[in-house]
């Protein structure tokens, strides 16, 4: 086996080492090096055919589809050998390096096997340099594919011909009418004629009713379908559908008018083309029909899904029966116009039709499409006036109305849609009056698709938020499902919100990708893209593929839940059989979370790619800087990963901290937010929580004290103001009784005696209004009871220094 040195795009052949000769190839390395030298074939072709200025688009799209089955073996190639070359290396790297001169001989075994295996990984280095190389070079030929074939269509958009004012354009294409039709029947009889000598015309006539019989099968299997949808009914008369049983019988009706004849059309060509009944033109043509017909029919199966005009009682858009039925029959038509001006073409592309035809047929199908909208409109504006009108008059008569009435829902939605289809329209006119006649059939074409696609677009997030927000995110089914999954029934919510979210945004991206166009991009692109993100893309030195992406993330979730599972397994099974205290049992369980965490991540971070060695560089530059600048950042975010972990503060508890008091609302990873009793935000960073003193009210439970302090006379029964004073506090509903409420006799002062009443609250969020009622009530008591508070008298003296006898006078 000899050793490959690529450089500079040339291979080296290096002379075999006796060591070499002593190994075999491993078979996929062999597979692969066989192949290098076709593949390298393949992308020379490419690259020659590439500096040829006169490709068409279908030249192109040939290029790519040679190009493509290349790029695809070498990423499998790739993806095949980088671990083998791994796998050598590292067991390079366990025998480790020669020893030293002056060092005592090794086995002669292992330094065989070290330069086996050294051989083999240059060798296999080799190989896999030569099919990075070759697989650079494919994309690169394929970047230039797309930017070639999006600089011919953007050349295509606005080439200028003739205006549409132009008479020479409509004689022209006028003229030319006949000469198609002639190449019509030129081209019938040329199929007829290629058609008998393939098959005798007996095998012609069965082969039309096979035709025939496809197409009356399509149809009739679609009225089976369609017959039980129609008859479904669901509900009394006239009541609208629960929203997720419209949005399965609409996406139902959708499919099946969607599917039946594109089904059809292809089942039929592929009839004939399996029987070698379609010359390359009529294939040509074949294609355009195909086309066609799915344009129309796949625009009319939405518009009815959607708009439902014959069935408003499955209808998913908000609009009244008027407007979905102006809307169904112009938008139907407009896809008649854009389906028809497809197939013919397809006919001028195949008979090489003269080119004002082309324009001309353009020119028509974009002039009919704007004034189907003019007329579409037009309808949709007279209808909201006269809804707007006899909502008014309804209104005036029950004595609801307010100048003249309201406006109707129809109006105000139209209130948005005016200003940009006035402009629309206006760019189309001004395109095809100034000869731009392919740009004004472009935005003509995507106006009715737009149109199509936001009915289809509402009726697809109608549909998932019917299954996933309505069917299993609420009601009994969520807790049916959360009963099956073994979570919380908020979990289940969370999880299909997430994934309704999901759906939502790729079904928005894919309707975008199809109204606005590939502009120049095909279905192949598209693809490439997507294989790209899939087989990886690079940061630095590493490479990280969509996959890995999903097994780190994957493996990551699974990996904290076990770990929280095994903190939670030592703090509830292991931990309380030990003599520890309960504040070492809690610490030895928040390391072991944090150790699982952390290894978790690790280990995501390498299936990554990353280097952990150098991440631990970055995370050492930057200790300098926190050292010196950012030590409170990080003692505030140290701090807050504490107070999530340790929980010693949790959202909802009642706080007390430097002279704040009040409830805790958001902890976060720097600051933690108080909201007062009188509603202030207080921000209070975290470092002080877990540093300085905290009282914090609710931590364990929400039972606060209440202590009552009552001054009596000498003369009073201190057993009655004791009894009084249980008796008020066993009466409120919010004071506990276990524990039960005491009194305690605290003081023998010079002219009272001093009891206290101390009691336990349900909630210490009421302590200050059971205090407050408790006042009330004991003075009251006390007042019924006879029994006195004695209070100092104060003696005020106006008038005179320091209290003069002469100016003085007794309150």
């Amino acid at each position: 086996m000899c050793g490959l040195l690529l450089t500079a795009g040339t291979v080296l052949v290096l002379a075999p080492s006796p060591a070499a000769a002593q190994t075999q190839a491993l078979p996929e390395q062999t597979a692969l090096q066989e192949k290098l030298s076709g593949f390298r074939a393949v992308v020379d072709g490419v690259e020659g055919a590439l500096s040829r200025e006169s490709l068409r688009s279908i030249d192109l799209d040939d290029l790519r589809n040679r190009l493509d089955p290349v790029r695809t073996d070498l990423a499998a190639g790739i993806a095949l050998l980088e671990p083998l070359l791994a796998d050598l290396n590292r067991r390079v790297q366990e025998i480790g390096p020669k020893p030293a001169a002056d060092a005592p001989p090794e086995d002669p075994a292992i330094a065989s096997e070290r330069e086996t295996l050294t051989v083999r990984a240059s060798e296999l280095d080799a190989v896999l340099k030569q099919a990075k190389l070759l697989k650079v070079r494919a994309d690169q030929l394929s970047d230039r594919i797309i930017s070639r074939r999006r600089a011919m269509f953007t050349d295509q958009l606005f080439a200028r011909s003739y205006s549409a004012l132009d008479p020479t354009l409509w004689l022209s294409a006028a003229a030319a009418i006949p000469q198609e039709l002639r190449g019509v029947r030129y081209l019938l009889g040329d199929w007829q004629a290629y058609a008998d000598a393939r098959m005798p015309l007996i095998g012609q006539m069965l082969v039309m009713a096979a035709v025939f019989a496809i197409i009356g099968l399509t149809f009739f299997l679609r009225k089976m379908f369609a017959r039980p949808l129609r008859r479904l009914d669901l509900g009394a008369s006239g009541e609208h559908l629960p929203r997720l049983k419209a949005c399965l019988l609409s996406a139902l009706v959708a499919l099946i008018s969607t599917v039946a004849a594109p089904a059809a059309t292809i089942a039929v060509m592929s009839l004939l083309g399996a029987f070698d009944l379609l010359p390359e033109r009529v294939a040509e043509v074949a294609q355009g029909v195909i086309l066609a017909v799915s344009i129309i029919a796949i625009g009319h199966g939405l518009l009815l899904g959607a708009l439902a005009p014959t069935e408003p009682r499955r209808r998913v858009l908000p609009i009244s029966d008027e407007m979905a039925r102006l809307i169904y029959t112009n938008a139907t038509l407009g896809l008649w116009i854009l389906g028809v001006a497809a197939a013919l073409n397809a006919f001028h592309r195949a008979l090489v039709a003269p080119v004002p035809l082309t324009v001309a047929t353009s020119a028509t199908m974009a002039i009919a499409l704007v004034l189907v909208s003019l007329r579409t409109m037009r309808g949709l504006v007279d209808g909201a006036d006269d809804e707007a009108a006899a909502e008014g008059g309804a209104g005036a008569k029950a004595g609801e109305a307010n100048d003249g009435g309201t406006a109707s829902p129809n109006s105000n939605a139209l209130q948005w849609i005016r200003l940009p289809f006035w402009v629309l329209t206006a760019i189309i006119v001004a395109a095809l009056v100034g000869g731009y006649v392919s740009f004004a059939t472009f935005l003509a074409s995507r106006a009715l698709v737009a149109v199509v696609m936001a009915g289809t677009a509402y009726l697809i997030i109608a549909l998932i938020n019917a299954v996933f927000v309505d069917g299993i995110a609420s009601g009994p089914r969520a807790r049916h499902f959360a009963k099956a999954l073994g979570v919380r029934p908020a979990s289940v919510e969370l999880l299909s919100v997430l994934v309704a979210g999901v759906l939502k945004l790729v079904a928005i991206i894919v309707i975008l990708v199809v109204v606005i166009g590939t502009f120049g991009t095909s279905t192949a692109d598209i693809q490439d893209l997507l294989s790209r993100a899939t087989f990886g893309f690079s940061i630095g030195n590493s490479t990280i593929t969509i996959g890995d992406v999903l097994s780190a993330l994957l493996f990551l979730a699974m990996g904290i839940v076990v770990a929280r599972a095994v903190q939670r397994w030592f703090s509830v099974a292991i931990l309380p059989k030990t003599s520890f205290d309960p504040g070492l049992q809690n610490s030895i369980a928040t390391i072991i979370g944090y150790v699982g965490s952390i290894t978790v991540i690790a280990i995501a971070m390498g299936q990554l790619g990353l280097n952990l060695e150098n991440v631990a560089l970055v995370a050492g530059a930057l200790s300098v800087g926190i050292g010196f600048g950012l030590q409170s950042i990080v003692s505030n975010f140290v701090s807050g990963l504490i107070l999530l972990a340790e929980r010693p503060i949790r959202v909802g508890d009642t706080i007390s901290v430097k002279g704040e008091e009040g409830y805790v609302r958001r902890i976060s990873v720097r600051a933690t937010e108080i909201e007062t009793f009188d509603r202030a935000s207080v921000l209070i960073p975290n470092s002080d929580l877990i540093t300085g003193l905290v009282k914090n009210f609710t931590h364990a439970n929400t039972t606060g004290r209440v202590i009552v302090g009552v001054n009596v006379a000498y003369d009073a029964d201190a057993d009655e103001v004791r009894d009084l004073l249980v008796g008020c506090a066993c009466d409120h509903p919010q004071v506990l009784r276990s524990p039960p409420p005491r009194v305690y006799l605290i003081k023998f002062a010079d002219s009272y005696l001093q009891f206290e009443l101390r009691c336990v609250v349900a909630n210490v969020d009421y302590a200050l209004t059971v205090k407050s009622d408790l006042h009330f009530a004991i003075l009251e008591r006390m007042k019924a009871a006879k029994i006195g508070i004695p209070y100092t008298p104060w003696n005020i003296y106006r008038g005179g220094i320091l209290g003069s006898p002469d100016a003085s006078s007794t309150d």
